[in-house]
């Protein structure tokens, strides 16, 4: 249980009613359950109405139920690990076979968020700035290292020269040597519990000079503090782990966007890596065979 001035860092501590008292005494004791709930279940648990919970949040010093919530986890989710969270149920699910809606929605609602909070205007800048710089780093380690690499292989694809930042080639500070160019773009991606490395290499390149793109959850993170253009993006699901699904499909976008922007230029890189890929057999063709004996055998049983 946290003391009650956590809530009330915006404001100083308000006179509260004795419904608000009650939903500030719940908040206090189910903290965790409450980054999960939205304001009609809070209501529905505490036998009030939707709308004096929205009245509460903005009684102490908030926009409303959301900006609360989102106060709410940016508190719990540093201190957080994952064995505690395996020692916490999560929310709506009773039994394994819970977790798959549960889990979807969660994903789903964050990637409607994120449709929501990013700013088309930052984003058509940042594509922009992709497109004209030469050199481009991407970093994203630990469970965001897929992320990043998916990011750095299909942006190769569009001719774009990319160095992924990695761990698995002995110590990384060996690729950022002897320098690093002030003229160099990186994108990089963090979220809690924050990866010290990739901070330490994010402040070697904005000391260098180099433009950032911090992608992480806030504008408090230590990463955007250095970034030229933050994009907090939602991670939090009700299950044991984060999600990357907003992380990926923000990248989806920024790639389409970078296609769309370099035009013929990107259809006649394609269509040269398309005949590179079918003249060297790199993926199964899709074309109509006979099938295996035991499996034209199984076929005919069935009829």
């Amino acid at each position: 249980m946290l003391k009650k001035d956590f809530l009330f860092s915006k404001t100083p501590l308000p006179q509260l009613t004795a419904a608000q008292s009650r939903i500030l005494e719940y908040l206090m004791e189910n903290l965790d359950d409450v980054a999960y709930m939205s304001s009609a279940e809070l209501a529905d648990k505490l036998d009030i109405s939707n709308a004096t919970v929205v009245r509460f949040s903005q009684h102490i010093g908030f926009k409303g139920y959301l900006d609360l919530q989102q106060h709410i986890r940016q508190e719990i989710k540093t201190r957080l690990n994952v064995p505690a969270r395996l020692k916490k149920k999560p929310v709506n699910v009773g039994e394994t076979k819970d977790f798959l809606k549960t889990v979807l929605k969660s994903d789903r609602d964050n990637l409607a968020r994120a449709a929501e909070s990013i700013s088309s205007d930052l984003f058509e800048a940042v594509a922009a700035e992709i497109c004209k710089h030469d050199e481009i780093w991407v970093l994203g380690l630990r469970s965001f290292h897929g992320a990043a690499h998916y990011f750095a292989t299909n942006l190769r694809f569009l001719s774009k020269r990319v160095n992924l930042i990695s761990l698995e080639s002995g110590t990384v500070w060996s690729q950022l040597t002897p320098g690093l160019n002030p003229d160099a773009l990186l994108i990089s991606i963090t979220f809690p519990r924050y990866c010290r490395q990739t901070l330490d290499i994010t402040e070697l390149f904005h000391n260098a000079g180099a433009k950032i793109v911090a992608i992480t959850d806030s504008h408090t993170s230590p990463l955007a503090r250095i970034g030229n253009w933050v994009f907090p993006l939602p991670f939090w699901i009700d299950s044991f782990f984060e999600s990357s699904v907003a992380v990926v499909s923000f990248l989806n976008a920024l790639l389409a966007a970078v296609s769309f922007s370099g035009g013929p230029k990107t259809m006649d890189r394609l269509q040269a890596l398309e005949k590179v890929w079918e003249e060297k057999n790199v993926y199964v063709k899709q074309t109509t065979t006979a099938l295996p004996s035991w499996a034209a055998q199984l076929t005919s049983k069935n009829r």
